[in-house]
């Protein structure tokens, strides 16, 4: 049987077999759209808040969330990768568009704000390029600067405590056991893109690094060696040298991609994407609050924002008030689901197939 055969005969299992894929994937409804929740946040949560950041992109037509960068191993004209991309700021109050940066034939993807709200990390890559490197640029647009080159893909990039940056990488050279596109685990740098080197060494994908209060490092772990090829991908932490790697939540449990989690101010809670089964294109899933005070294990530790909803790169204010993307727009989500559109992605972006991702207040936050 051919890796691809195996891959899908495996999948079509764990689909028929999965309970608590059936939980995490109730009969699609529409979320509720109502106006005012960003009115009332611009007075609360959001009340220091003027703007935010957010990239849009092109996708690839892989159904996996991981085949985003790179190139196929059948065929290395074959890319994992979308065409199109920018940056773009936004004024909450005035609805003022600006774009940082633009490209129609690259990729601009996990724009992150630096503590001190004046810069933004995120990866781009340029076009007539095959590779995402790391980059800042000031919240102006002005100063566009490389940090990471070579023949891999940087992405993901969070900015560390102590003055580093942590990132997902392919340099560790490996694919996917039960697919055809590149594997990325942890990685650190200095602040200027030096000193790289391996903080995690995971067979398969470490993804979505971000810091803690406590300066632990949360990321999404995909357990793979001695398991299953697509049950277990849950949320882990670690130390940020990579050492104490340790289940933070739902590793008993099969059936579901936590991704992309975040920890909301002044609480012990995360705000993640579930992502059923054995995950969606591009982080698309279920926005989910965990607390850890039960244990890595308590399912009833893990509510579901809106569990007929399906979201993107969810940031929490508050474990009431969250941004998030949906494809064409951001939105603002409460806590029991409902949602106002931000901003929806001009026709020019529309027509040119872009998806908004990765929104970010635009404010100084605390190390």
């Amino acid at each position: 049987m051919s890796r691809t055969a195996s891959f899908l005969v495996s999948l079509v299992v764990f689909l028929l077999l999965s309970p608590f894929h059936a939980e995490s994937a109730p009969r699609r409804k529409g979320p509720v759209v109502v106006k005012g929740l960003l009115e009332k946040a611009l007075r609360g949560p959001l009340a220091g808040v003027e703007e935010i950041v957010f990239a849009a992109r092109g996708l690839n037509y892989d159904g996996h969330w991981y085949a985003n960068i790179g190139y196929y191993a059948e065929n290395d004209k074959r890319k994992a990768y979308g065409i199109g991309g920018k940056l773009y700021r936004l004024n909450l109050r005035t609805k003022k568009l600006t774009c940082l940066l633009a490209d129609p034939k690259g990729g601009v993807r996990d724009p992150q704000v630096h503590y001190d709200g004046k810069k933004i990390l995120f990866s781009y890559r340029k076009g007539g390029t095959d590779q995402y490197h790391l980059y800042e640029i000031g919240v102006d647009g002005k100063g566009l600067r490389q940090l990471t080159d070579g023949i891999y893909d940087d992405y993901e990039p969070t900015y560390l405590p102590d003055g580093g940056i942590i990132f997902v990488s392919t340099r560790c050279k490996r694919w996917v056991n039960c697919w055809l596109t590149q594997v990325g685990v942890l990685y650190r740098c200095d602040a200027d893109g030096r000193n790289i080197r391996p903080i995690s060494c995971n067979n398969d994908h470490d993804n979505t690094p971000w810091t803690l209060p406590d300066g632990r490092v949360l990321y999404m772990r995909w357990e793979y060696v001695d398991r299953s090829q697509v049950h277990y991908h849950h949320l882990w932490t670690s130390n940020p040298d990579g050492t104490n790697q340790t289940v933070y939540y739902g590793n008993l449990h099969p059936g579901i991609v936590m991704i992309d989690a975040k920890p909301i101010p002044g609480t012990n809670k995360v705000v993640s994407i579930f992502s059923p089964g054995h995950g969606r294109k591009e982080h698309d899933g279920i926005v989910t609050v965990v607390s850890p005070d039960a244990g890595p294990d308590h399912k009833g530790f893990a509510r579901t924002v809106n569990p007929h909803a399906r979201f993107r790169d969810p940031w929490a204010f508050t474990d009431d008030c969250f941004l998030a993307a949906t494809g064409q727009s951001i939105v603002l989500i409460d806590g029991a689901g409902r949602l106002e559109e931000i901003i929806r992605l001009p026709p020019a972006d529309l027509g040119a197939k872009l998806h908004a991702h990765e929104p970010r207040p635009l404010a100084p936050r605390p190390r």
